[in-house]
């Protein structure tokens, strides 16, 4: 099995080593020789003990074949290059970073078009999603039961996105500064939106408008907080996200509840070493904690793609980062920003 990345940083080497623990043949592709010499150098060995000799660094892609293709580039390449590699038809599967693209209907609507006879093999990295927790509340959900309520949580400082990218000097060094480029609290921190639509899709909610409260950097660039509250058209169900890139205190976490029981995952818990999942009804409270590493969370993804790419599996946990649900959040963040006129800085 062969593997082409395009982007040697940070998504870059979590994305190499996932791919290697599966013995697949890796070349990473970037037109920039400082990154490439930082991953063989300094990112890899430091994160994963040494380099790993067999992966290829490239500044253009070779012509070979192969199974799957990742861009881990910043989000305002993505559709150019995946719509260019499609095209040169050298893959037979494509894993995009989230998030999927920048926040613009016109460009949302573009990059459908042209990816639409492909659409059941791109899949994008949203893989909270695929974690074990996730797919365990998924599973001890009564989808017949309606929820009476449904929140979600992701606020990080992103200093510890800056640590793990020390080659930047802030948001302004990046996208992840812009909002138009894909940046800021409510697209770099999408993968609690995502979980939120993905639930809504289960139990067959449809939203009807989204309230938001946003508060922007000075300078009006980037979303530092968001706050989304949802109107559903045929259920009264409180639902509500915040997200934001300033909190010291981390609080990434999904809560469900109906008459009977809750649930609730909190991921990276006990300092990122675990997620841990509460389910609790009026007598009994279960807690079950999973150990992992943050590479952990990359190796699952790519177990679950390596399963797709050899049995062309279709079962419902692959289709949890289907470019489809990809689409739906940029569109959704497209429409809060593009409708939202009274930004707080």
């Amino acid at each position: 099995m062969k593997a082409r990345i395009f982007g040697a940083g940070s998504i870059g080497n979590h994305l190499s080593n996932a791919l290697r623990n599966f013995d697949y043949e890796v070349e990473v592709i970037d037109i920039d020789k400082n990154a490439l010499n930082r991953m063989r150098n300094e990112i890899y060995p430091s994160r994963y003990g040494c380099w790993d000799q067999s992966i290829k660094l490239l500044e253009e892609p070779s012509q070979d074949h192969v199974d799957l293709e990742v861009i881990g580039t910043p989000p305002d390449t993505h559709a150019e290059i995946l719509t260019k590699r499609i095209n040169i038809n050298k893959a037979k599967c494509w894993l995009v970073e989230k998030p999927f693209t920048i926040p613009s209907k016109e460009h949302i609507k573009e990059l459908e078009s042209n990816i639409i006879k492909h659409k059941k093999n791109i899949f994008i990295g949203y893989n909270h999603s695929l974690s074990k927790p996730f797919l365990d509340l998924v599973k001890d959900l009564d989808l017949d039961e309606e929820p009476t309520k449904i929140a979600c949580s992701w606020s990080e400082h992103w200093g510890g996105i800056f640590k793990a990218h020390p080659w930047l000097s802030g948001p302004d060094d990046s996208y992840l500064g812009f909002k138009n480029r894909g940046g800021g609290a409510l697209m770099e921190h999408s993968h609690g939106l995502h979980l939120l639509m993905l639930l809504f899709e289960k139990y067959r909610l449809k939203i009807e408008n989204i309230n938001s409260s946003i508060i922007m950097d000075k300078n009006c660039n980037y979303d530092k907080k968001t706050y989304l509250s949802f109107k559903f058209k045929e259920a009264d169900i409180p639902s509500f996200y915040v997200t934001d890139v300033i909190s010291n205190e981390i609080n990434k976490s999904i809560e469900i509840e109906n008459k009977h029981n809750s649930y609730k995952i909190i991921f990276g818990s006990e300092n990122g070493t675990s997620d841990t999942y509460i389910k609790k009804n009026n007598f009994l409270e279960i807690t079950k904690k999973y150990k992992k590493s943050r590479a952990d969370d990359f190796i699952q993804e790519i177990k679950f793609v390596d399963n797709y790419l050899k049995n062309n599996s279709n079962d419902d946990e692959i289709k949890n980062i289907n470019c489809d649900l990809g689409l739906k959040v940029a569109a959704v963040c497209a429409n809060i920003f593009e409708n939202n006129s009274s930004y707080i800085t």
